[in-house]
């Protein structure tokens, strides 16, 4: 797919934030460079109710010892919703090897923060970081309410 078979909504880019201690800061260049490739993406969370999740990284193939830098995508499809897109929000549902390493799920809050009409995405979600200290597979998944996003696949190389 190229830009021009693109929706408009994927063709605006919204920035990248990140929490740099208790600041939010711009995102490194390279999670910007992550981020940007969603709209051409070939792997993509699966469309559920018109929405889907998606996790996105740099490469699959990482030595051991090396930054896993996970980005996380929500684009709504379909109009009638509502996208919360001031962040970055903390990471809720994440899955490594199949075992829960964020909590479950957000507690509840109220949201003070620009609102958008769908369809649209939402690129504003902490950026989580991973390590794998031997090599081998391993997995990431992101589960959002009913939503799951794409399985990441990664190889650990050694260092």
């Amino acid at each position: 797919m190229n830009d021009n078979d693109l929706p408009e909504y994927l063709k605006h880019w919204p920035g990248l934030s990140m929490r740099q201690g208790d600041a939010i800061v711009q995102a490194l260049p390279e999670d910007v460079a992550v981020a940007k490739s969603y709209p051409t993406a070939k792997e993509k969370g699966p469309l559920i109710g018109g929405q889907r999740i998606t996790l996105l990284t740099k490469k699959t193939r990482y030595q051991a010892g090396e930054d896993v830098r996970v980005i996380h995508v929500l684009e709504i499809v379909e109009p009638g919703h509502q996208l919360f897109v001031m962040g970055p929000k903390a990471i809720y549902g994440e899955l490594v090897d199949g075992k829960l390493v964020t909590p479950a799920e957000p507690p509840p809050e109220l949201y003070d923060g620009l609102v958008v009409d769908s369809p649209d995405v939402d690129y504003n979600y902490d950026i989580t970081t991973y390590r794998f200290a031997e090599p081998g597979h391993h997995t990431i998944q992101w589960r959002l309410g009913a939503l799951r996003s794409n399985t990441l696949e990664l190889e650990i190389t050694s260092s």
